[in-house]
């Protein structure tokens, strides 16, 4: 199907931003193939792209009230969210793949350190954070440098620790909050 004009756009955008699900399906139906394309190109898999078309659309329905006609075109401001979504995309698939390659490093638990060893930490805060990290108990820190450093969920952490899944959340949430107090003072 033929894209349509950038004014019918604006106005079915337009239409979307006061609740009208008609002509968001009609929007859908004329761009959707568009933006699919454009999201395989930079994921390279049918599935993740369909994904990122998805989650695009549920955005598109809910931001298209901000859509600014002066700023860019509609099908440019459509393609933008795709490609946003799209490179986030890579970055947390990215992310969760490094955390599987460094599983060989964390099998042993008493030599995880922060990633101070990775001269990572070079400015102030970053020693500041590594101070605070070093006051943590061992499994608070351990567990918020595989969440948040590693990207490890926190299914991932559980089996890991062979621990319930809600007491890792507490040991996240009460080293988060030990960390804001200390980066605070």
């Amino acid at each position: 199907m033929k894209v349509m004009e950038p004014q019918k756009l604006e106005a079915l955008l337009a239409q979307c931003a006061l609740g009208d699900k008609v002509a968001f399906a009609q929007l859908y139906q004329t761009v959707s193939s568009k933006l699919n394309g454009i999201a395989y190109r930079i994921l390279y898999n049918v599935d993740s792209a369909n994904e990122v078309l998805q989650e695009a659309f549920v955005q598109i329905w809910n931001n298209a009230s901000e859509y600014r006609s002066d700023k860019s075109e509609p099908l440019t401001w459509m393609a933008s969210i795709v490609r946003y979504r799209a490179y986030d995309r890579i970055k947390f698939e990215k992310r969760r793949i490094e955390g599987a390659q460094i599983k060989a490093d964390i099998d042993n638990f008493d030599d995880i350190e922060s990633p101070q060893s990775d001269g990572v930490l070079l400015c102030e805060l970053d020693q500041q954070l590594e101070a605070c990290l070093a006051t943590l108990e061992t499994t608070q820190r351990k567990s918020i440098l595989m969440a948040y450093y590693y990207g490890y969920s926190r299914e991932e952490i559980s089996s890991q620790f062979d621990t319930p899944v809600n007491t890792i959340k507490s040991w996240l949430r009460r080293g988060i909050e030990r960390l804001q107090l200390c980066l605070g003072n």
